[in-house]
Parts: structure tokens; sequence; C-alpha cells
């Protein structure tokens, strides 16, 4: 009985340690386990983060970047046609500051030849003139239509060229003489009739002044055609005027006898140039009037 229970006794440790979970060497690695666990959310939202202010900086405009459109200076053109006084014509106009100042330029071309022109009995036929290139700035106080344009007409070339003549023994006055036109005659006027020419020229100046107001700008917000009107005047020196005279002229005329017979003097041919330029004096101011239709390219 005694051997019994000292073996009972001996082998009650064995059993308590059998019964006892076993402890797995591998038991340590659940902290690592939960550690990753538990750390994989908080990469992922730091993830997720990274990508949405990625995606926001893409999104939004860069500062450094300029912004696409009409704010920049020549960052439009536009092209229209114009009819006035100084004939059919084209402009071209960019912008400056957008809705502020545009920087335009054209030219307008006329050639004419009106119907026979007498004055004092002198016939004047020719063919009248206008070739003017011109660049304006054109200033919009409003950031409306209302637009206040100057600049410069960089080129000019107005005027009008014509041949003279006065009918076989007609009268006619220059320098204040009256003269009469003799016909042809081999013996006694080999010269024949009075004939000639005369050049009026507008303002002697190829570069001049030009003032403005109207209406259009030819680079609107919206849209891409503009009705445009101007009316103002570009300052032309004074006109020229030339006279050259051939053939001869008779002071007197007597029962079919012309007397006093001869080439028309210099002192009234000159004499008649400077009445005739003073009479056109104001036209050293040359009005300028046009109306035109304009089209936003971009």
């Amino acid at each position: 009985m005694n051997l019994l229970i000292l073996a009972v006794l001996a082998l009650s440790p064995i059993a308590l340690s059998a019964q006892a979970p076993a402890v797995s060497p591998q038991t340590p690695a659940a902290s690592p386990a939960l550690y990753a666990e538990t750390a994989a959310p908080v990469s992922f939202s730091s993830s997720i983060a990274a990508d949405a202010l990625a995606e926001s900086a893409a999104a939004a405009p860069s500062a450094a970047t300029p912004s696409k459109g009409s704010s920049l200076p020549f960052s439009g053109l536009a092209i229209g046609v114009k009819v006035g006084l100084a004939g059919i014509g084209f402009d071209v106009a960019t912008p400056l500051v957008p809705q502020w100042l545009n920087l335009r330029g054209g030219a307008s071309f006329l050639s004419y030849t009106p119907s026979t022109i007498t004055t004092d009995n002198l016939n004047i036929n020719g063919t009248i003139k206008f070739q003017n290139a011109a660049a304006m700035v054109d200033w919009f106080p409003f950031h409306g239509s209302f637009r206040l344009s100057g600049g410069a007409t960089l080129y000019n070339d107005t005027g009008l060229t014509a041949t003279l003549s006065v009918p076989t023994g007609q009268s006619f006055t220059v320098g204040g003489t009256t003269y009469y036109s003799e016909p042809y005659n081999a013996v006694t006027n080999p010269a024949g009739p009075i004939l000639g020419t005369g050049i009026f020229t507008f303002g002697g100046n190829k570069i001049v002044p030009r003032v403005t107001i109207g209406t259009g700008n030819m680079i609107p917000k919206k849209g891409h055609f503009t009705f445009e009107s101007e009316i103002g005047f570009q300052y032309f020196s004074a006109p020229t005027v030339k006279y050259t005279f051939t053939g001869t002229g008779c002071q007197s005329l007597l029962l079919g006898a012309y007397l006093n017979c001869g080439p028309i003097p210099q002192a009234n041919i000159t004499t008649e140039q400077n009445k005739l330029q003073n009479d056109l004096i104001d036209l050293r101011f040359f009005p300028i009037l046009s109306f035109g239709l304009s089209y936003k390219i971009h």
C-alpha cells in the first residue's frame, strides 16, 4: 500500500504537465503577427491620402502656368474690310491690353476719274488717287464698343493728276489775267492752243498724325463678327498745286484777230497756283470716315 501511494505521488507531476496546454515554439510570433495586422490599415490609409493629394494637385491649375485665353498681349487676331472717303480697304488688329487697347493697322485704296471739271473756262481731266497705309492704337475707355484712336498715316499718296485744256477761241483766267486760246496756225501760231498739266497733292509729308473716334472692337469678348465705324482726321501738310502750260494765249481778241499773244507768263502761273493752294488750305486736315465689318480669327 505504501508503495502504491509513493508511485502515485511520483507520477502526478508528469500527469499535470501532460494536461497543461503545450506551448508552441512559434507562439512568440503571434505578437509580430498582431503588429502586422494592426499596422496594415495605417499604411493603407496613408497611401490613400497621398494619392488623393497627388490627384488634387494634378487637377488644380498651376499658379506658375499662365491661363490660356485673351489675357496676354497679341493673344488674338482679327481682320476686317472697310469702305469710306479713302476708298476700299482692310484692317488687321491684335490686343495689347485685352478689352482696353488694340493695335490696328491697315490700308485703303481708291482711283477715280471724274467728269471734266471746268474752272475759269479751264477744262481739267484727271484721276483722283487715294493710297494710304496707317497704324493706330484703339483705346476702349469703357471696356465696350466705343473707342478713341490715335496713330499715324505711314504712307500717303493722295492727289489729282490732270490734263488742262482750253477750247480754241475761249477765254480763261490765270493769275488774274484773262487770256484767249489761239488756234493753231502753221505761220502765226505753230505752238497751237493752250494745253497744260496740273498736279494737286494733298499733303507732301508721307508720315502724318491721325486721330479718330469710332465704335467696334475687332477683338470682342464674345463672338467673331464686329461692325465698325470711324470718323476723324489726319493732318496732312498744306496741299500743293503745280501748273504747266504750253501753247499760245492772247490777251485780247478783236474782230477775230488775236492780239498780244505768247506763252503764259510764269509769274501769272505762280499766282494762280498760290490762289488755289489757299483755297484748299483747310484740306491739310484731311477727313477720315469709314464703315466696316471685321472677323476675329482667334
